[in-house]
């Protein structure tokens, strides 16, 4: 089940990626709101997924993330 969202972000954009970002939202069936929220979901949860791997490495062979071997 999708998280519910509730939480509102505004942002400025300057006309051409604001143009950019309508062409790619309509190439994708999709709302402006709806594209961007996956384009910015995708970014942040993949860098936070090499977050957790560069910690996982920076705690060594056992590190409690990592399970038992």
């Amino acid at each position: 089940m999708h998280e519910k969202c509730t939480e509102e972000i505004k942002m400025r954009v300057s006309p051409s990626l604001l143009l950019a970002l309508s062409r790619l939202a309509n190439a994708e069936d999709r709302s402006l709101s709806e594209y961007v929220r996956t384009v910015v979901s995708l970014h942040c949860f993949g860098h936070a997924h090499r977050l957790d791997e560069a910690a996982c490495q920076r705690e060594g062979n056992n590190a409690p993330c990592e399970g038992p071997r």
